[in-house]
């Protein structure tokens, strides 16, 4: 998890390329692509200068047209929503991997793992 951890940071704030992180730490660079855009997305962080200028190449080559004060704000609140939304999916799934876990582990077990409603804790 720390090396993760140091990639993300890495990518962040010297501004290295996945390729070039790819070949230093021998991960993928579709790997190391998706920890950033997660990490991002999780944090609420803004795109990087090198993925703002690649995701504005790639959506379109014609010279965009100016936007008002008041659009750009709508833009911003629909980034922000679909980060929160993306966050909110992946929360989704984790829950569902983890309900997954514990009824495989409970019948394979033969245990009750799950607390049961209105049981009181121990006293120690």
């Amino acid at each position: 998890m720390d090396l993760k951890k140091q990639i993300i940071q890495e990518y962040l704030t010297q501004g290295c390329g996945f390729r070039k992180l790819a070949a230093k730490y021998g991960i993928s660079r579709t790997t190391i692509c998706k920890w950033v855009l997660i990490h991002q997305g999780i944090h609420n962080l803004p795109p990087t200068q090198k993925q703002e200028s690649y995701s504005h190449s790639s959506m379109n080559n014609s010279p965009k047209k100016s936007t008002t004060a008041g659009q750009e704000t709508n833009e911003e609140l629909l980034q922000k929503i679909a980060a929160l939304e993306k966050q909110l999916e992946h929360q989704q799934l984790k829950v569902i991997v983890l309900d997954t876990l514990i009824t495989v582990a409970e019948k394979q077990l033969n245990i009750s793992i799950r607390k049961k409603p209105g049981t009181q804790q121990s006293e120690k």
